[in-house]
């Protein structure tokens, strides 16, 4: 029997995906299967597929009769995993060749139960390194706003996957969903490496997508205050999902009930890793209020949540830039300064 099944949902990924699985079978702990489901694809993906699965005996193919979408093609697959370790792999993503190595002895060493790892964006645009929080605490808080592990760079112990699935009816955020329930009763933590190569490339989520995705990420972001016990009213909701709305806040007013709800939030937390991650929200809510000019500015540098991050000088100056010029988030000037290195 395997010890790792690695599950790969493919749709129309013929030009990526015998390199995405050559990396999952040539690893330093290289005891493991590869279980390719192709979703119906309507390009050479399913003839790539094969051809993998002649060459290799560790591949096994499996071909779904009309497009079902990712959450259900991994619980497809999910459902003939042998491995006592379930690996996740996006099929136009790359494995370093020591992921399954390092995974399978941080899961053994710390307990946890689920990890991913930091990453390397290429493809499109500059490569860059992502190092997301990587400590239970720090994840437990992180998770309240934004999903901060890879999907593709995922390991669970076996039980994680027989105890939760993906939700079929979920095409977009269905990791950050999965994760948020996951967190209920499992342990979580990233390996504070670099592991994956994640792919940028143009058959990512469009504009339309991506407003799609913000409808469902919000849901998610109040079932994770939820999940963590956190009671919010209906307001304290909509502030919740400002904070990392993508688009800008002009409003004072909204300005200065996220820094009352982060401050509330912070006192939710023990750990110092989880009560930094909280506070560090505030820089990111004042990227977004740049709109307002200086009188953001000031209340930003006032307030104990700048204090409680450290109060980067890299991060202050960016952020005055940005407030100076009134910069809205997400406009094309402010991509342009994002690229090239804006700290904020």
């Amino acid at each position: 029997m395997p010890l790792i099944s690695v599950i790969v949902a493919a749709h129309n990924r013929e030009g990526f995906l015998r390199e995405t699985v050559y990396s999952a079978l040539y690893q330093s702990l290289p005891n493991s299967e590869v279980i390719i489901v192709d979703d119906a694809s309507t390009d050479a993906t399913a003839s790539v597929a094969r051809r993998l699965a002649s060459e290799d005996a560790r591949v096994r193919l499996l071909q779904l009769p009309r497009n079902v979408g990712p959450s259900a093609a991994r619980n497809a697959a999910l459902d003939n995993a042998r491995g006592e370790y379930i690996a996740i792999l996006d099929a136009d993503d790359v494995c370093l060749p020591n992921r399954f190595e390092r995974q399978v002895r941080f899961l053994r060493e710390t307990r946890v139960d689920l990890c991913g790892s930091w990453f390397v964006e290429f493809g499109r645009g500059l490569s860059r390194t992502v190092k997301w929080p990587y400590t239970e605490a720090a994840l437990q808080a992180a998770m309240l706003f934004q999903y901060t592990v890879l999907h593709p760079s995922i390991m669970a112990r076996r039980g994680v996957f027989d105890r939760f699935r993906y939700k079929p009816e979920l095409r977009l955020a269905e990791d950050y969903d999965l994760c948020v329930r996951v967190m209920s009763e499992f342990r979580m933590a990233n390996v504070p490496e670099v592991l994956v190569r994640y792919r940028r490339h143009a058959d990512q989520a469009t504009l339309s997508q991506r407003t799609k995705m913000e409808e469902v990420t919000r849901r998610i972001r109040i079932e994770a205050l939820q999940a963590q016990g956190i009671e919010a009213t209906r307001e304290e909701q909509r502030i919740h999902n400002l904070i990392r709305a993508p688009k800008s806040n002009h409003s004072m007013d909204d300005f200065e009930r996220i820094e009352a709800w982060l401050m509330k939030l912070v006192d939710r937390f023990e750990h110092p890793d989880a009560r930094h991650i909280v506070a560090s929200q505030w820089i990111r809510a004042a990227v977004r209020a740049a709109p307002l000019g200086w009188p953001m500015w000031r209340r930003y540098r006032a307030s104990v949540l700048h204090a409680m991050v450290g109060g980067k000088t890299s991060e202050d100056l960016d952020l005055a830039v940005l407030a100076a010029i009134r910069l809205d988030y997400g406009s094309p000037v402010f991509e342009i300064l994002r690229r090239f290195g804006l700290s904020a």
